[in-house]
């Protein structure tokens, strides 16, 4: 059977997505055949572009860019590159991995491009949503849950053409009826297949780091978390999957060592994002024997980290294994903030001494941070830039919060996940949701600007307040404090 999968991704947000590469490597272990219809590198015609979901920060330059990579690419149309792709693959089954800031984009393809085969969705939209992603009518099935096993099972029936209302994990309609059935256990990690980079163009593997450009991508050896933020959907999907398994589960450190080792010797990948919540959420002892496996493969790592669950020992572990990189969820300087709304409960004590402990070790450390958050002033967002340039950290990663489905901040703020014309409001417009006590504006203006605040002395801090707004000479102002920052 021919399964084409279709991931819809910003423009040049590079990174192979684990899920969709290890469920393409199941399908192939079974014989079926696999494509994808990837829009990472489509460059698609002016005035299709889609705005900046966030800033991720100021970097070193490199001998080249990616860029320079997709120069000669010809600039085409989303709908014409998808039409091809189907009439020269000519699949059985289109399968959508989406997110819920995607879902109305790849709505939206489908019904202008619409396949002469069924469609099934799944990713978090699917999961959190699913009666919400059965509503249109170019969605045929969905997956709530894991995918592995369902999936190959769902292609098993169709290509055999048997009744497929009985797979667990299914989400299906019967008229105007949603049916959700029985939800399978948790897949066993470790009897997974290597995840299938094949699948994807290779630019992907770009990974530049400290002014040098390396080969890697993301990977992930865990799935969930124990976590209770209100702003995250892991707990919509714990209540989801309650009765699925232990939510937070990992595979064993000699499965993530033999993935990797393959992944080198494939591809030459020495640089690889862990892309789990926080690395440092797993025990102690589980980090040993992971550190005892990577050492002889000599590869380097970026992960994410909590700062209450940061000790000197996991550090060491991190470092002697190659970690080389770290991002710490901050997300405000407000520790009133954090606790009352965010349901962080940790204090800039935690904070300061995880990323001094990493600074202390070597490893490059970036942040994660969020503004616009209930409640929130510029003071606010002040404190966490103040809190970021306190730490000597260079590089931080900024979102507007976005009140996501099924989240404790939705229902806390009774947001409206879809706008007056029932289209699913954007990411990029998260600001419109106007939680916080800033204008919309100046919400959108401090995302722009923060990290020059962050890496520029408070003297130019009137200047940097200029390109908070929105004109052509406040761009070209923005261009040139960059450059400054990057060289100072």
């Amino acid at each position: 059977m021919k399964i084409l999968f279709l991931y819809p991704n910003q423009y040049l947000d590079i990174g192979i997505p684990t899920g969709i590469a290890t469920l393409s490597a199941v399908l192939k272990r079974e014989g079926h055949e696999v494509d994808i219809f990837d829009w990472t590198f489509i460059k698609i015609k002016p005035g299709e572009k889609k705005a900046l979901t966030g800033n991720k920060g100021l970097y070193l330059p490199t001998p080249y860019t990616l860029e320079d990579l997709v120069a000669d690419d010809p600039v085409r149309s989303l709908d014409e590159a998808f039409e091809e792709k189907l009439r020269s693959f000519d699949p059985n089954l289109v399968a959508v991995s989406v997110m819920t800031g995607y879902f109305d984009d790849v709505i939206g393809l489908l019904n202008r491009i619409r396949p002469s085969c069924p469609v099934v969705a799944g990713g978090v939209h699917s999961t959190i949503s699913p009666e919400d992603t059965l509503v249109p009518d170019v969605v045929d099935f969905i997956c709530v849950g894991e995918g592995e096993e369902f999936l190959l099972e769902l292609c098993n029936h169709l290509e055999k053409n048997m009744d497929y209302t009985g797979i667990r994990n299914i989400g299906y309609k019967r008229g105007k009826q949603v049916k959700i059935n029985e939800l399978r256990p948790f897949i066993d990690m470790d009897e997974l297949p290597d995840p299938d980079w094949e699948l994807f163009d290779e630019r992907h593997l770009f990974r530049p780091f400290m002014g040098h450009v390396y080969s890697g991508s993301f990977y992930v050896m865990s799935r969930g978390c124990p976590g209770r933020c209100s702003y995250c959907v892991n707990g919509a999907l714990r209540k989801r999957l309650r009765d699925c398994g232990r939510y937070f589960h990992y595979q064993s450190p000699d499965t993530t060592a033999r993935h990797l080792a393959n992944l080198k010797k494939k591809h030459g990948a020495t640089w690889f994002k862990f892309a789990d919540d926080s690395i440092t959420l797993l025990p102690k002892t589980y980090l040993e024997q992971l550190a005892d496996a990577l050492k002889p493969l000599d590869i380097m790592f970026g992960c994410s980290v909590r700062p209450e669950t940061v000790t000197r020992h996991k550090v060491e572990l991190l470092k002697s294994m190659g970690c080389v990189a770290a991002s710490v969820g901050i997300e405000s300087g407000n520790a009133l903030i954090r606790k009352e709304v965010l349901k962080r409960n940790m204090s800039n004590e935690q904070i300061e001494n995880a990323v001094h402990l990493l600074q202390e070790f070597g490893i490059r450390v970036s942040t994660f941070n969020m503004i616009g958050l209930p409640g929130e002033t510029r003071e606010n967002v002040f404190e966490t830039i103040r809190l970021n340039k306190h730490l000597g950290v260079p590089t931080a990663n900024v979102y507007i919060v976005y009140p996501y489905p099924g989240t404790e901040l939705s229902t806390n703020y009774a947001t409206r996940l879809r706008d007056e014309k029932g289209m699913i409001i954007p990411v990029s417009e998260a600001a419109v949701f106007k939680l916080s006590k800033m204008a919309r504006h100046e919400v959108e203006g401090l995302l722009k600007t923060f990290n020059l605040y962050l890496n520029l002395s408070e003297e130019m801090w009137q200047t940097i307040r200029k390109v908070e707004k929105n004109n052509s000479k406040d761009l070209e102002l923005k261009e040139k404090l960059e450059q400054y920052a990057i060289g100072s």
